[in-house]
């Protein structure tokens, strides 16, 4: 996150078009950005962008609203008076706090409804595992692998001892129901835990 301000007072100007922005220092363009929803991107390595911010701390209040946890002002304030040692760092008005809003900014929720449309079986498979289990079943199983067909909603279970089933019960339910219903299961979708995301899988997929 990037303050205008900040950037005006290091000598710096930014333009803003209407899909993108450019940063000019000393008559020379020194960073690009484009128009992403209603917030202008840098044209940067998204490891990089994620940690840029102006961490300069110009005030007293800045200083110790990041010293003391960043707390809001009356917070702040309220501390000031009841200890001994922070000083009289004022009422003025708080300076934009990159790490405030970086540590404090909502994450946009997941959709309630997948957007991905199949249009036969074994097009999207969904799977997923479930337990350790508080009880073991007659015949020593602590886990249940699911799968569920994306276009049918059809559901196949299986019954595990160890997560390191997975792979052999995945190639069980590719050979029995790509036979019965004659397609080729195209896709599966998971939350890439471990038990999924292994050579024995990758073997099985390819």
């Amino acid at each position: 996150l990037l303050s205008v301000g900040k950037l005006a007072e290091r000598g710096l100007n930014v333009e803003f078009q209407r899909s993108s922005c450019v940063i000019w220092g000393n008559a020379s363009a020194i960073a690009l950005g484009k128009k992403i929803g209603k917030a202008y991107m840098l044209d940067c390595d998204q490891e990089e962008a994620r940690f840029v911010e102006y961490a300069g701390a110009d005030s007293q209040w800045e200083l110790w609203h990041a010293r003391m946890g960043h707390p809001n002002k009356d917070a702040l304030a309220k501390t000031q008076r009841a200890t001994n040692g922070i000083p009289d760092v004022g009422q003025a008005f708080p300076t934009l706090c990159g790490g405030c809003m970086k540590g404090k900014r909502t994450v946009e929720a997941f959709p309630k409804r997948s957007k991905t449309k199949t249009s036969r079986v074994l097009e999207l498979v969904h799977t997923d595992v479930m337990g350790l289990m508080k009880s073991t079943s007659k015949g020593g199983a602590k886990y249940i692998l699911t799968f569920v067909d994306d276009f049918s909603r059809y559901v196949v279970a299986y019954f595990l001892k160890k997560k390191c089933e997975v792979a052999s019960k995945l190639k069980e339910f590719m050979r029995f129901y790509e036979k019965q219903w004659d397609e080729r299961l195209m896709c599966l979708r998971s939350d890439n835990g471990t038990e999924f995301v292994n050579k024995d899988v990758t073997r099985i997929c390819t």
